[in-house]
């Protein structure tokens, strides 16, 4: 009956079978030749992310601004268009409904300019959980504002 040292060391010698360290190695290099000759269009792409989430950060700002001022002045005078008789029902509605807008398009905005600011954040340090954690919202918040696109017909 042979020994166990003289089976182990007869495999050790025959190496008929291919390393898993081997196939990782080969795998790693080429995950590794892949990036590297992609890697000038991920850094543009992040770039352009970055670029992209700046530029929804200013507009949402400006648009927030604005329909901030046109809300204000809405809320102020909705109280009084209501109670005058003399205001046409289908003016009255179109106000209100301009207020239900202008509402929904703050908070769109407002969502925009936190999701943006985190975003062009996780570009910039490269951190990929940061921008995995804001898909969601984001698409949330593109959902929102299409809603409340008026229609063209």
């Amino acid at each position: 009956m042979a020994s166990i040292s003289n089976v182990v060391g007869t495999a050790k010698l025959k190496k008929n079978y291919v390393p898993f360290s081997d196939k990782l190695t080969k795998s790693l290099e080429d995950v590794t030749k892949t990036i590297e000759e992609n890697k000038a269009t991920l850094d543009t792409i992040q770039e352009l992310g970055i670029g992209l989430s700046q530029a929804v950060n200013a507009l949402s700002a400006s648009a927030l601004h604005y329909a901030n001022m046109v809300n204000n002045i809405l809320d102020s005078i909705m109280p009084f268009v209501q109670n005058l008789p003399f205001i046409p029902k289908q003016t009255q509605k179109f106000l209100a409904d301009l207020n239900t807008f202008a509402d929904k398009f703050l908070a769109s905005c407002q969502s925009a300019q936190k999701i943006s600011g985190s975003v062009e954040s996780g570009l910039v340090t490269g951190d990929v959980n940061a921008l995995k954690t804001h898909s969601a919202d984001l698409k949330q918040v593109v959902t929102t504002v299409k809603s409340i696109i008026p229609n063209k017909k």
